[in-house]
């Protein structure tokens, strides 16, 4: 987010413009995403413009038509699949581009923000075998790896390291949140773990729930000790689209004289680490409670989401108990009409698809956002920080490979006593391309 976000990791030249940034700018100022009519004998949101259309009527933008022939190009659309050994191959990759100060937006940065790829295989009696590495911040790290089945009794039932199931934000895929990145709030949830999980929909009802133990890096947080995890949403559908209420609990016993650390990226993740918010670690931590409360709904093109989340860690040596906390609330409008996925599956949102491709003239499906968020970690003797953020945000979907977005993210409140940024309001202006298959 920010004046020099502490040590910035530099893998380009400071005069790295702002491409990204640019380009989406460009979709809501020049028309370049106006929205075609629709097609009337057709609602596949999956079928691609055709190519000899946009190939007959070339654009005299440089910018644009390098953008048209990679989304009517699309390469490894789909995933890769090998036949010899029956697996499926996909991933994405974030590219990022960001100018930032205390003062104005006068620094740039550029990197890849991640790199992923996962591997699918369907093993004996119907086990699904699933890997998941991931290049952050050019760090290597091992994400899901686990076998998974679909059984009679207890639904789908998950074995291995995963995303502990509590928050929505938390649980749901990184490549299809609203915003570049997710609230400083989820510092509170847990994240991925080695464990086993039972998840389920009955009717309204979905419910996912598991036992954990430590598990792999996950940006950078690695968990410890046991826990039990569980999250109860209730999906209620309505003329005017679907509510979700949902629940989370999770408490995880750390043992004796060990040790916690909360901390969170000021919502901009061109870092190498270095936080607005972060308790260090903290130590004689016995164990941590966390409850947290989920709400959203989707109105057509309108939806909007808010999270409260809060962590309550014990300590012994007679050390007083702490308490932090943290939310968000954000809107998002699809401009040319589309409405996001609600995925009852596991009570979270997937992807947005275009109507109609992007193909040099017109289309592709334009969103754009706003989110405030803030998250406390001061308590007694511990001084982690608090932050208050408003975020905008644009996203352009040229179609189910290529996301462009930008984020305007600003610093309302910063009040971590002895940090070189307290009291400040530092701003960033960050564009990604986004590409998946």
């Amino acid at each position: 987010m920010i004046a020099k976000m502490g040590e910035v990791e530099r893998t380009t030249s400071r005069r790295t413009p702002l491409l990204i940034a640019v380009m989406a700018a460009c979709a809501a100022a020049s028309g370049c995403v106006s929205q075609p009519a629709r097609p009337a004998a057709s609602t596949d949101e999956s079928t691609p413009a055709t190519p000899t259309t946009a190939a007959a009527e070339p654009t005299d933008k440089p910018g644009l038509d390098a953008l048209r022939r990679l989304s009517l190009m699309r390469p490894l659309e789909g995933g890769i699949d090998t036949p010899l050994v029956h697996y499926q191959i996909h991933g994405y990759l974030m590219v990022d581009a960001a100018a930032y100060s205390d003062k104005g937006l006068g620094d740039t940065q550029f990197s890849v923000r991640r790199a992923d790829l996962n591997f699918q295989h369907m093993l004996w009696h119907d086990w699904l075998f699933y890997a998941d590495s991931e290049l952050v911040n050019w760090h290597l790290e091992f994400k899901d790896i686990y076998v998974r089945k679909q059984t009679q009794h207890f639904g789908v039932v998950t074995i291995g390291n995963q995303q502990e199931p509590f928050g929505l934000e938390q649980y749901g895929s990184f490549r299809n949140t609203t915003f570049l990145e997710r609230a400083t709030s989820s510092a509170l949830a847990p994240s991925r773990s080695v464990g086993v999980t039972s998840s389920d929909v009955r009717g309204p009802w979905i419910w996912s729930y598991g036992f954990f133990t430590a598990g792999t890096k996950d940006e950078g947080r690695q968990q410890r000790g046991l826990a039990l995890t569980g999250r109860l949403a209730y999906m209620l559908p309505t003329d005017h689209g679907p509510y979700h209420l949902a629940v989370d609990y999770s408490t995880r016993r750390l043992g004796a004289d060990n040790n916690q650390r909360f901390n969170s990226a000021p919502e901009v993740a061109l870092s190498s680490g270095a936080y607005f918010l972060d308790t260090q670690s903290i130590s004689h931590s016995d164990g941590v409670r966390r409850y947290g409360l989920e709400a959203a709904h989707v109105n057509g093109p309108f939806s909007w989401q808010a999270e409260f989340m809060t962590a309550h860690l014990q300590r012994d040596s007679g050390l007083p108990s702490l308490d932090f906390r943290g939310w968000y609330a954000y809107a998002s409008w699809m401009l040319t009409g589309e409405s996001r996925e609600y995925r009852e599956s596991n009570a979270t949102f997937g992807q947005v698809v275009p109507r109609v491709s992007w193909n040099g003239r017109g289309g592709g499906a334009l969103e754009v956002a706003v989110r405030l968020s803030r998250t406390d970690l001061n308590d007694r003797d511990v001084m982690g920080g608090t932050e208050t953020n408003l975020t905008l945000g644009v996203n352009w979907y040229l179609d189910k490979s290529v996301r462009l977005s930008a984020n305007l993210v600003h610093a309302l409140e910063l009040d971590k006593p002895g940090g070189t940024y307290d009291g400040k309001h530092p701003s960033a202006l960050v564009g990604r391309l986004q590409y998946q298959f």
